[in-house]
């Protein structure tokens, strides 16, 4: 009789050991074969759940953004207003445990383009559009005039920090990334005629 496993547990299990290959070896070296050595099993242990290379990084970045949201929240928590973007676009830039790892995960996924397959693609697109509805939601809240437009210039400068962190990390560390990011937000709350909001 099969031993019967729990599905969400497991692909938590791969998301992990996903992480810590691409950790310990560089993300061109996750692959099926490196990750089922890493739990210590054959290949069916992964692809009985996760189908493809794309697929297996896809799984880990899910894991991440569940444990981020929680992270979010915490730095959110009691936080009303205009503050509330204030402190999490302080939080997007900060570069803490695998956040290096993962956002090289993510820029890899980019660039495998369509040849990653459509079910990849449509969770990739999924994952950066949620993203640019929290920034609007959170822009909403901060009264800025256009939250839409907010959403947008945020999601771009967030994305391009990232890569920047990956590019020349010594250059681009938490507190310059975060003063850029609200330098934006006071300008886009100055298009209303409010002035500038104190960060």
């Amino acid at each position: 009789m099969p031993i019967e496993v729990d599905e969400a547990r497991r692909l938590d299990e791969i998301a992990d050991a996903t992480i810590q290959v691409a950790r310990e070896r560089g993300v061109r070296s996750v692959t099926i074969r490196a990750v089922a050595a890493q739990l210590g099993g054959s290949t069916a242990m992964v692809t009985n759940y996760v189908s493809s290379r794309s697929a297996l990084m896809i799984n880990a970045l899910r894991r991440a953004e569940e444990d981020w949201a929680h992270e979010l929240e915490e730095v959110l928590e009691g936080v009303a207003g205009p503050d509330r973007l204030w402190a999490a676009a302080r939080w997007m830039c900060t570069t803490e445990r695998d956040d290096e790892v993962l956002r090289r995960l993510l820029m890899e996924i980019a660039s495998a383009g369509p040849a990653a397959g459509s079910e990849v693609e449509e969770v990739r697109r999924a994952t950066s559009r949620r993203h640019r509805d929290e920034l609007g939601a959170l822009a909403a809240e901060a009264g800025l005039p256009d939250p839409a437009l907010s959403a947008d210039v945020l999601h771009l400068l967030f994305r391009g920090y990232w890569l920047s962190t990956l590019e020349d990390p010594e250059s681009w560390p938490a507190d310059r990334g975060a003063q850029v990011v609200l330098a934006m937000v006071d300008l886009l709350r100055g298009a209303s005629g409010d002035g500038a909001a104190s960060g």
